[in-house]
This record gives structure tokens, sequence and C-alpha cells, in this order.
């Protein structure tokens, strides 16, 4: 009878030792395809502030979250204002070539400013891409003040004002016109190499990206497009991904459109 009732106890913890490994078995298969199914997230990427791309991941195949990064200004929009005032002036953006792309970055030299006139350290460069390699065909890097007539959520280019110090002997004599003493040692020891490696990844990154747009609108891949107006632009690939990237010059997106409208198409467009 012990021995009858010892072999009962024993077949029943087999049998839930089982279910338990039944059960185990059964998530590590759920869990396995639904790792599978994350990674079949489209190709397309999505462009960042500081010029990087994110993918898609996740069960919901949603946009990685961008590197965080500080605005200078604390508002992403007056940082983006003064980028797009000095890709408008000669001073900071020229071509000696037609196919090249330019790009400025900034940094603040009074990080307690907030109200204009800014004092900032400008890069600003011109740039190809030649088999996956940048070439940086001009560049100029300097203090500048910038100043703007009053605050607004909304600026106007037109009424953006800059100073720059002149070259060669008149250079230390109008940095202490120009700029604040308090800045002086910092204008005179500023590190170039931090502001210009931005700017570098920012070109890259883009140009490598403006040239995978051309090439869809031309293979009749593109379904639609748009544009901001600070030359931000993208297209949606009739398989559902996205290409963004910053155009050459404002409606540059537009040409390369009508161009292939014989072969591929009306293409619907928008504008902001």
């Amino acid at each position: 009878m012990i021995f009858e009732h010892f072999s009962r106890h024993r077949k029943i913890i087999i049998i839930i030792s089982a279910l338990i490994l039944l059960v185990g078995l059964s998530w590590l298969v759920y869990y396995s395809h639904s790792k599978n199914q994350e990674i079949a997230c489209s190709a397309d990427a999505k462009l960042c502030p500081d010029g990087s791309y994110v993918g898609r991941v996740g069960p919901d195949c949603e946009f990685s979250e961008c590197p965080s990064i500080e605005t200078i200004f604390g508002n992403s929009y007056v940082e983006q204002a003064i980028v797009d005032y000095l890709l408008t002036q000669n001073h900071f953006s020229w071509k000696t070539n037609n196919n090249s792309h330019n790009f400025c970055s900034i940094e603040k030299l009074d990080s307690k400013n907030e109200l204009f006139p800014f004092y900032l350290w400008v890069y600003c460069g011109e740039y190809l891409v030649s088999d996956g390699n940048l070439e940086t065909l001009s560049g100029l890097s300097g203090p500048v003040k910038i100043d703007y007539p009053n605050e607004l959520s909304f600026y106007d280019l037109s009424r953006f004002t800059y100073e720059v110090p002149r070259d060669g002997i008149n250079y230390s004599k109008d940095i202490k016109n120009i700029f604040p003493e308090n800045l002086w040692s910092i204008i005179f020891d500023f590190d170039r190499q931090n502001i210009i490696a931005k700017t570098e990844n920012l070109a890259l990154t883009n140009i490598t990206q403006w040239e995978l747009i051309k090439q869809a609108i031309a293979s009749c891949e593109a379904e639609s497009a748009w544009q901001t107006h600070n030359r931000s632009v993208g297209i949606k690939l009739k398989n559902g991904e996205n290409l963004t990237a910053i155009e050459p010059r404002i409606d540059d997106i537009f040409l390369f459109i009508e161009e292939s409208e014989d072969k591929c198409g009306s293409i619907p467009m928008a504008t902001e």
C-alpha cells in the first residue's frame, strides 16, 4: 500500500513537470516567432536634427528615437532660422561647383545670453560625395554677431543682420569692436574641430540620402513628395518606405519630379 501511494505521487509529479515543460516550450516558440516578426520592418530611415538617421524597430515597426541633443538656444526653431539665414548670404554660402551642397553649423560663444544679438561661432562648408566619401570643396569658420529686431515665433529671414570681423591686421581690432570683452579670449582660443566634424556628418548623411531620393524619382519608385521652407524634403516610395534629406537648393526636388513626369507619370507634391 505504501508503494502504491508513493507511485501515485510520482506520476502526479511527472505530469506536472511535463505540463511545465510544455508551457515553457510554447512560450519559447512564441517569443522566437515574435522576435522574428520584430526585425521584419521596412528599411526606410528617418532624418534626425543632428544629421544622423534612425530606422524602424519593435513589434510595431516605429522609428527609433533620434539621438538626444540639446539645442544651443533652448528652441530649435531659433537655431534653424539662423542657419537658414546664413545659407541665404553669399558670405556664408557659395558654390565653386554646380553640383555641390552647402551646410552651416553654429555654436554659442556666450552660453548665458538668451536674447538677440547672439554671438556665435559659425562654420559653413561646401561639399560633394564621391564613392561614398565626403569631399570638402571650401569652407569658412569664424565668429559672427547675429541680430534680429524683435522676438517672434516665426522669423523673417530678410530681417536678420550679421557682423563679422575683417581678415588680416583688422581681425583683432574688429573682434574688440563687435564682441563683448568677456568673449575675446573665447574667440581667440576657439577649437574648431567639433563644429567642423558636426557639419561634415550633417553633410555626408544628407548628401547620401539626397542621391537616393534622386535615384528613386528617376526610376519611378516615388509615390509622393514633400518640401518644407527650409529645404527639408522627402518622398514616400511605392513600397511604403520614406526617404528624407536636405536638398541643395529650394525646389530642386520638384525639378527632378517634373523631369521624370513623361516617364513615370504625375507624382503628388506637397509644400509647407
